[in-house]
C-alpha cells in the first residue's frame, strides 16, 4: 500500500515541483552560457553583472523556499484538515501515511538542494574557465586567476586540491553529498515535527505550528553554530601556538576538515531525534480541523 501512496504523492507533487526544478536547470545552463561569452568584459557588461547575480540568488532562494513551504503545507492539509478525513479512511496505517509524505518530501528537497549546489558550482566553474581561457589567449593579464592562487599560497603549476580544501576532490565531493543528504532530511523533518506538535494544541493549531517551527529553527541554528564554531576556535588556538603555519591555505584546509564532519554529525543527530519524535506523535489520535 505504501507504493500506491508514493505513486499518488508523486503524481500530485510533480505538477508544481517538476517545473521548479526544471527552472533551476534552465537558469544554470543560461548562466553558464552567458559567463562563457565576453558580455561582461566591457564596463557596461560589468555593471549588468550585479543585478543579474542578485536575480539569480533571489531565484535560487525562492525555488528552495517554495519547495519546502509547499511540502509543509501539503503535509498539514492532507493529514490535519478536512482532507485528512479522506486520507485517514484509507486502509493504511498512520505510519504509512507519514512515511509516504516523508519519502516524497525528502526526495524533492534533496533534489532541490543537489541541483542548487550543482548550479552554483557550475556557474563558478564557468567563470573560472572563461578567465583561464582569456589568460591563455592573451586577452587578459590573468590577474583574477593569479590572485586566486596567490591567496591560496600556490601557483597554477603547484596547485593541490587537497592542500587547499583539506580533502582530495573525490572525497570532497563525497563529503558534500553526504552533508546535503543529512541536511535535506532534517529540513523536511523539522517542518513535519512542527506540524505534529502544533496539532497537540487545543486552539490556534496553525499559529502554534508556525511558532514551533521558528522556535525549533532558532535552537537548531544555535546548536549547529556551536558545533562549527567550537572546533574553529580550537583550530585558531592551534595557529596562534604555531604561527609558522598561519596561512590562508592551511586555515582553509583545516577548516574544511573540521567543518564537514561537524556538520554531518550534528545534522545526523537531529535527523534521528526528529524522526523519533515524528514516529511517536504520528501514532497518537488525530485531531482534525
Amino acid at each position: 500500500m505504501l507504493k500506491k501512496l508514493l505513486k499518488y504523492e508523486w503524481k500530485d507533487t510533480r505538477k508544481l515541483l517538476l517545473p521548479i526544478h526544471f527552472a533551476i536547470v534552465l537558469i544554470t545552463i543560461i548562466g553558464c552560457f552567458i559567463l562563457n561569452t565576453s558580455i561582461f568584459d566591457s564596463e557596461m557588461g560589468f555593471l549588468l553583472a550585479a543585478p543579474l547575480l542578485v536575480l539569480y540568488i533571489l531565484a535560487i532562494i525562492t525555488f528552495s523556499c517554495v519547495t519546502l513551504v509547499y511540502l509543509y503545507i501539503r503535509f498539514y492539509k492532507n493529514l490535519y484538515t478536512a482532507e485528512g478525513y479522506l486520507m485517514h479512511t484509507l486502509p493504511v496505517t498512520h505510519t504509512q501515511l507519514f512515511h509516504s509524505k516523508l519519502i516524497m518530501g525528502y526526495f524533492w528537497f534533496f533534489l532541490n538542494s543537489l541541483l542548487t549546489t550543482i548550479s552554483t558550482t557550475a556557474l563558478g566553474a564557468s567563470l573560472g574557465f572563461h578567465e583561464a581561457f582569456k589568460e591563455m589567449s592573451g586577452e587578459s593579464s590573468g590577474s583574477f586567476i593569479d590572485d586566486f592562487f596567490l591567496s591560496m599560497g600556490q601557483t597554477p603549476d603547484t596547485f593541490s586540491f587537497a592542500d587547499v580544501f583539506g580533502f582530495t576532490l573525490p572525497m570532497f565531493v563525497f563529503s558534500l553529498f553526504i552533508m546535503i543528504l543529512v541536511c535535506s532530511f532534517s529540513s523536511v523533518l523539522m517542518g513535519y515535527v512542527s506540524v505534529l506538535l502544533g496539532q497537540r494544541m487545543e486552539r490556534n493549531k496553525l499559529a502554534a505550528t508556525v511558532g514551533f517551527y521558528f522556535g525549533i529553527y532558532m535552537v537548531i541554528q544555535i546548536l549547529t553554530s556551536l558545533a562549527v564554531v567550537i572546533p574553529e576556535l580550537l583550530l585558531m588556538n592551534k595557529y596562534l601556538d604555531e604561527p609558522m603555519n598561519f596561512s590562508t591555505q592551511y586555515i582553509m584546509a583545516d577548516s574544511f576538515q573540521t567543518l564537514f564532519p561537524a556538520m554531518i554529525i550534528s545534522y545526523l543527530l537531529m535527523d534521528i531525534i526528529f524522526y523519533i519524535i515524528c514516529r511517536i506523535l504520528v501514532k497518537r489520535q488525530v485531531n482534525l480541523d
